[in-house]
C-alpha cells in the first residue's frame, strides 16, 4: 500500500470500528464498536484532538473547535500491570486509546505512547466497507433501460435545476491528474471540515463514498457502469442540507473522467470548480487520455473551463509550461505547486504541498509547515515484512513511472521480483508495463518477473525477459509463496480492482500481522 500511516473506519459484524494503520500493520484498534461510521469518525476526531494536545498542538481543529477546547484533562500515562507496562490515552475521563501489548519498561511504554500520538495527531481518515450496500447508502444509476431514457429525457430541466444548486455552494474544489486525486481530496476534505466548513466531499476509485460533514455515505452503482449523471442526483440531494448550515459550503469533488471528454464534462457541466487542482501528469490510461505524456497533458489542458483557477503539481517545466500556455490562453489562471528543497524527490510532495496552495486559492490559511512535513513522512513507502522475506504492493498507482517512483524510494530495491497484475480494459497500461519489465531487466534489476491477468499470455511473449505466467485460478497463498521463493523483495504492480489481488493484498497483511506479534520484542515502540 502506498496509504502509509491512516486511521482507517471499517465495518465488522459487531459494527464500526476505527484502526490506526501503519502500511501492511495494525497498531491500534478501537476497543469499542460504534452504530454508524459517523460515530466512529468522531470516536477517531477525539483520539486525534487528544494527541494533538499531547503533541503540543492544541490549536489544531476538529470541527472548528480547537484541540485544547475539543478534549479536556487529556493524560498519556503508562500504568503498571503485573510488573509490565502499558500505556493509555484518555481524555475527559474516557479511555480513547490504549497499548495493544505490555512492555518490559516505562520508558519503552512511554516511547510507543509518544509514537502513537506523533502519528494519530495528524493522519487521515480512510473509510473502508466491505460492502457498498450499507443502510445509508445513496444509489445512484439504473438496471432499467427505461429509467435510463427517462433520465435522459427530463435532462434539460434537470441540468438546469443543477446548475442553479450549484450556484448555492460557497466554493467548489474538483481534484483531477493521475496519480494521488483521492489522498488530496481526503486531505482537503480533512482541513476544511476540521476547521468547521460544511463540506461535502466525493471519492471515486473502488469504494466510491461522500463524506458529508465527516460523515461517510457509500455510493451504491446500481447500473453496469459508472455514469457522470450521478452527480446531478448527489446535488440534488445534498445541496438542501448544505444550506441547512450557517458555516461556509464547501464541495471537494475527485474528477472521475478518464477521457478528455468526460473530464471537461465534469468541470464545465457537472461541478463548474473554483478551482482545480491538477495533481500531476503520468502515463495511465493512455487508451483514452493520449499516449505520451505530452498527450494526456493535453487532454487535461483542455478539460480546464474559463475562469478557473488551477494549482498544478506537475513539476516537469516542459509539460508545465505547456499547461500554463493552455489554460491562459482560455483566460484561466494556474500556478504550480512549489515543493521545497528538503522535500524534493520525496514521493507525493507534489500533492502534499498542493493542499496549503489550493487552501490559500480559496481563501483558507495554509496548515503548519509540521503538518506537512508529518503527512509526506508517513507517505512514504517501506517494505512491509512477512516471514520470508520483504513486499510492497503498489499496485495501487497502476502508472509505470509512479511505480518507479515508489521502487527507488523503497530501500534495497535494486533486485525485486516483479508481479503485475493485468485488466481487459487497461491495454495502454499493459504495453507500458512491457515496457517497464524490459527496462528493469536491461539495468539487471530484475532476472525474471511474473504476470497474472487479462492478456496474460500475450505480455509473456512481448517482453524480452523472462516472465512466467501465473493461472487465473490459483491461490493468492500459493502465489505469495512462489514469489518470496526467489529470495528478493516482491514488487506488487499494475491494478488493484480484482478480487485476487484484493485476496492477495489480505493474504499480506495476515502474515505481516502474525510475524509482526509473534516476532516483536517486548518493549518495541511500534504499538
Amino acid at each position: 500500500m502506498t496509504e502509509g500511516i491512516r486511521f482507517e473506519v471499517y465495518d465488522t459484524d459487531a459494527g464500526w470500528r476505527w484502526r490506526l494503520r501503519i502500511d501492511s500493520l495494525v497498531l491500534n484498534p478501537s476497543k469499542e464498536t460504534f452504530s454508524s461510521p459517523d460515530q466512529a469518525r468522531a470516536a477517531v476526531n477525539r483520539v486525534r484532538a487528544a494527541a494533538s494536545v499531547v503533541e503540543d498542538l492544541p490549536e489544531q481543529q476538529f470541527n472548528g473547535t480547537h484541540a485544547g477546547d475539543h478534549v479536556t484533562d487529556v493524560q498519556c500515562a503508562t500504568v503498571d500491570v503485573a510488573g509490565q507496562y502499558e500505556w493509555v490515552l484518555t481524555a475527559d475521563g474516557d479511555v480513547l486509546a490504549r497499548s495493544t501489548s505490555a512492555y518490559e519498561t516505562e520508558s519503552g511504554a512511554l516511547t510507543a505512547a509518544t509514537e502513537f500520538c506523533t502519528y494519530a495527531s495528524v493522519t487521515e481518515t480512510v473509510f473502508i466497507f466491505r460492502n457498498q450496500d450499507q443502510p445509508s447508502s445513496f444509489d445512484v444509476g439504473s438496471t432499467s433501460i427505461l429509467a435510463a431514457l427517462r433520465s435522459l429525457a427530463t435532462l434539460p430541466i434537470r441540468g438546469f435545476k443543477h446548475r442553479r444548486a450549484l450556484q448555492k455552494i460557497d466554493t467548489r474544489i474538483v481534484v483531477s491528474g493521475i496519480r494521488g486525486k483521492s489522498s488530496t481530496t481526503r486531505r482537503l476534505d480533512d482541513v476544511l471540515r476540521r476547521r468547521g466548513n460544511d463540506t461535502l466531499t466525493k471519492i471515486t476509485g473502488n469504494q466510491p463514498h461522500l463524506i458529508h460533514n465527516g460523515g461517510v455515505v457509500p455510493l451504491n452503482r446500481e447500473g453496469p457502469r459508472t455514469t457522470l449523471y450521478e452527480n446531478i442526483d448527489v446535488f440534488r440531494e445534498y445541496v438542501p442540507k448544505l444550506a441547512k448550515y450557517a458555516p461556509d459550503d464547501v464541495a471537494i469533488f475527485e474528477n472521475q473522467g478518464i477521457t478528455e471528454y468526460t473530464t471537461r464534462l465534469i468541470n464545465e457541466s457537472f461541478l463548474d470548480p473554483h478551482v482545480i487542482v491538477l495533481t500531476n501528469i503520468r502515463r495511465d490510461h493512455q487508451d483514452t487520455l493520449g499516449e505520451t505524456r505530452a498527450d494526456i497533458a493535453r487532454s487535461f489542458a483542455k478539460a480546464i473551463p474559463p475562469s478557473t483557477h488551477v494549482v498544478c503539481g506537475e513539476q516537469h517545466p516542459i509539460i508545465y509550461e505547456y499547461l500554463e500556455r493552455e489554460v491562459t490562453a482560455v483566460g484561466s489562471t494556474i500556478e504550480q505547486v512549489a515543493i521545497p528543497e528538503e522535500h524534493q524527490g520525496l514521493l507525493g510532495a507534489e500533492t502534499v504541498h498542493a493542499v496549503n496552495h489550493t487552501l490559500t486559492a480559496v481563501g483558507e490559511p495554509p496548515v503548519p509547515d509540521d503538518e506537512i512535513r508529518t503527512y509526506l513522512k508517513q507517505i512514504q513507502p517501506k517494505w512491509t515484512t512477512v516471514p520470508n522475506g520483504l513486499v510492497f504492493n503498489a499496485a495501487e498507482v497502476n502508472d509505470v513511472e509512479s511505480t518507479e517512483a515508489v521502487r527507488q524510494a523503497l530501500e534495497n530495491s535494486d533486485c525485486i521480483t516483479p508481479f503485475v497484475f493485468l485488466r481487459p480494459d487497461r491495454r495502454g497500461r499493459t504495453a507500458s508495463f512491457v515496457s517497464y519489465f524490459d527496462h528493469l531487466a536491461d539495468r539487471g534489476i530484475i532476472d525474471v518477473g511474473y504476470v497474472m491477468g487479462s492478456d496474460s499470455a500475450v505480455f509473456v511473449n512481448e517482453t524480452t525477459c523472462g516472465v512466467t505466467e501465473i493461472d487465473s485460478d490459483a491461490d493468492p497463498g500459493a502465489v505469495l509463496d512462489r514469489l518470496l521463493d526467489r529470495d528478493r523483495p516482491v514488487i506488487l504492480m499494475g491494478n488493484t480492482v480484482d478480487e485476487f489481488m484484493r485476496e492477495l493484498d489480505a493474504e499480506i497483511e495476515s502474515r505481516a500481522q502474525r510475524r509482526f506479534l509473534v516476532d516483536r520484542p517486548r518493549g518495541s515502540p511500534a504499538a
